[in-house]
């Protein structure tokens, strides 16, 4: 059976472009043990009945797990059941995230700022370190040829930051880029983030971050591991979000992105994915757009990331 063997954890599984790439990669890897995650743990019998529904017999050896990504207690709790079960990882896709629509103006923030405050922590935790977390927690039971898809977003731009020299530095750390958000989360509590060069929109930070941790992070497992092959990319999936200003005619159905993404995360994992894709072309320690096209090269107006973050 395809997947036989094979181990599957997707984060933030219950609903919209998690949900759908759970499904998918369920129907593609029948025989794989897949572990989609939820925050709602009165929720899981739901989900998985509707799972039930949706694919039939391909659900059966998928299981909705509780998981919050603020709470360290509750991602050791469910890596130490992943790692016990079957200690290993094929595939982590970490989709969970938490989206706060941000103020139209700083006056409106500065008036508002202990809610925006808490705002902006719960979703630089959820984001950036929980998805750092469940990660770093996963690393040393990583399968050959595994790999990691962290799903970004268009409103990561650097063209929003004034401190985009940053983030964007060839020497960037793992301590250097928890030091710059760090710096972004004081400026918050002080009030003077705009000033300081950061844009409103903390879902951007959050983003921006993922997405150079994403290429620190494969730097890293090159070098530390070099015989895994372990591929880390980020995906922007390009689908609509009920909170953000996004024309239609700008975002692909949640069925298509989920699509790509399983084919990005099955890529040569032989007798599932794609094999004909000769190894040196399997995109490591990018940044995608959802065709899987390098954002780097992309031509993407950023005002209209900055429009629709509002």
């Amino acid at each position: 059976m395809a997947g036989a063997g094979l181990v599957v954890v997707v984060t933030g599984a219950s609903r919209g472009i998690g949900y759908s790439i759970g499904r998918e990669l369920a129907v593609r890897m029948p025989g794989a043990s897949l572990y989609l995650t939820t925050r709602e743990a009165q929720n899981i019998q739901a989900l998985e009945a509707t799972l039930r529904r949706d694919i039939g017999v391909s659900s059966g050896n998928v299981k909705f797990r509780m998981m919050d990504l603020k709470d360290k207690r509750s991602i050791a709790k469910f890596v130490d059941v992943v790692k016990r079960k079957h200690n290993r990882l094929d595939i982590l896709v970490n989709n969970a995230a938490v989206y706060h629509k941000p103020p139209s103006s700083v006056h409106q923030a500065c008036e508002t700022l202990p809610l925006y405050s808490k705002e902006v922590e719960e979703i630089i935790k959820t984001n950036y370190l929980g998805l750092r977390a469940v990660t770093e927690s996963f690393i040393p039971c990583l399968a050959q040829n595994s790999r990691i898809i962290n799903i970004s977003s268009h409103l990561a731009q650097l063209a929003m930051f004034n401190t985009s020299d940053s983030f964007s530095n060839p020497n960037l750390s793992i301590a250097m880029l928890d030091s710059l958000v760090k710096s972004y989360l004081a400026s918050i509590k002080s009030g003077n983030w705009s000033s300081a060069g950061w844009p409103d929109c903390a879902y951007s930070v959050s983003k921006v971050a993922v997405n150079s941790y994403t290429r620190i992070l494969q730097a890293q497992l090159t070098n530390s591991h070099p015989k895994l092959f372990v591929s880390v990319n980020a995906v922007c999936p390009g689908t609509h979000h009920s909170k953000m200003r996004q024309a239609r005619e700008d975002t692909i159905s949640t069925q298509d992105s989920a699509d790509m993404i399983s084919y990005l995360a099955t890529m040569r994992l032989e007798g599932v994915g794609d094999c004909s894709v000769p190894q040196t072309a399997v995109p490591r320690g990018e940044v995608l757009w959802h065709d899987l096209s390098c954002t780097r090269s992309s031509a993407r107006d950023s005002d209209q990331a900055v429009q629709s973050a509002q």
